[in-house]
């Protein structure tokens, strides 16, 4: 029998997952135009938008939702 629990964190993951695939996708080309063609650089800048929207953002509003 599964705990209530369990599925929420199967739903979280999915949540997670969705939500980093466009942040992913779409972010790093957009920092890329504003800086040199450094590799290191346009990652850590990506990385650098990336988690804090996925911090401040994406995972509180999937939170409430999911404690409905």
């Amino acid at each position: 029998m599964k705990s209530h629990s369990q599925g929420n964190k199967h739903i979280m993951a999915l949540i997670t997952f969705l939500a980093l695939v466009p942040l992913v996708y779409f972010i790093p080309d957009f920092a890329g135009q504003f800086l040199p063609a450094i590799k290191w650089l346009n990652v850590m800048a990506a990385v650098g938008i990336i988690v804090p929207i996925m911090s401040y953002i994406i995972m509180p509003i999937a939170s409430k939702l999911l404690s409905r």
